[in-house]
């Protein structure tokens, strides 16, 4: 897990313990440096950092600095500097503001965004991300075309003998919509981890995959965030920028070649619409054999 590094207001960058330890070995941080990583309430002196020794003979004091701002501002402002997309910065930033802030930041700047990205192992903030979009996409997507489709329906509820007679209570429907709704949102969630698992399989074996199955999940939950143009009727435009979004996030997070991560991300769809395809053709012909026998 890496660890920022400040002195006097001043971010040093991040780094692994072990590169930490060396930098003190040779003096190029001193033990009144502050270090935080994530899940710490605060900043710490690194004479404090736990794993971390801190030299019996001390190396020559850096040129003095002004003191240090509060640890609370400067964890704020090096987390926002240093991690993206803005999801992976709650609770420092807000709910609303951290979830629109990650939805431009995925789809119009994925080339800075998911180099940023900390890949921890955690999946939480991925997943509570892809909820909340479903959530909101879901429920916008319904009410408008409740809205846009209640005329038409109500006048084939009235001329249609059929529909009249069809004996569902209104509590049923109330009942039934929340149900459908849930369900949708978990078959989503089970969707994305499978498929999560598949590109993953496939930048495995193309030997592209450097880091582990979160990091793949996390990009994959993410591009997600095409969804929106969904609420335009844009479908072509969502389909889009979600594979532009997960192939660049790919071949970032993995630091991989992006046509690696091109084929990891594509393949499947491709294999999808050649099997539709083929079971197109297939009841085709059977169809046709079918009238000629008859």
């Amino acid at each position: 897990m890496k660890i920022w590094i400040n002195r006097a207001g001043q971010n040093l960058g991040t780094y692994t313990l072990e590169e930490v330890q060396r930098n003190l070995d040779q003096g190029q941080f001193v033990a009144t440096d502050l270090a935080w990583q994530e899940g710490m309430p605060s900043w710490k002196p690194l004479s404090e950092f736990p794993g971390v020794q801190i030299p019996s003979v001390p190396a020559e004091q850096p040129p003095s600095y002004p003191a240090p701002p509060p640890a609370e501002s400067v964890t704020a402002e090096v987390v926002r500097r240093e991690v993206m997309p803005a999801w992976e910065r709650r609770p420092q930033v807000k709910l609303f503001p951290a979830f629109f802030m990650t939805i431009r930041d995925v789809l119009f700047e994925p080339h800075q965004t998911f180099p940023r990205m900390p890949v921890d192992g955690r999946l939480r903030r991925p997943v509570t991300f892809l909820i909340m979009l479903q959530l909101t996409v879901g429920l916008i997507s319904t009410i408008t075309s409740a809205l846009v489709e209640f005329p038409s329906l109500a006048q084939n509820w009235s001329h249609s003998e059929e529909l009249r007679n069809i004996n569902l209570p209104i509590w049923g429907i109330v009942i039934a919509f929340p149900f459908f709704y849930i369900l949708s949102v978990a078959i989503s969630l089970g969707f994305s981890f499978v498929m999560a698992g598949i590109h993953h399989l496939i930048l495995m074996l193309l030997g592209g995959a450097n880091k582990g199955y979160d990091a793949t999940y996390k990009v994959v939950c993410y591009s997600y965030s095409a969804q929106v143009f969904n609420l335009i009727f844009c479908a072509p435009a969502s389909l889009i920028f979600y594979f532009v979004a997960s192939i660049i996030g790919l071949s970032k997070v993995h630091g991989t070649e992006g046509w690696k991560a091109a084929v990891a991300m594509l393949t499947p769809f491709i294999l999808c619409c050649l099997l539709a395809v083929g079971a197109l053709v297939g009841l085709s012909m059977m169809a046709a054999t079918h009238g000629q026998q008859s």
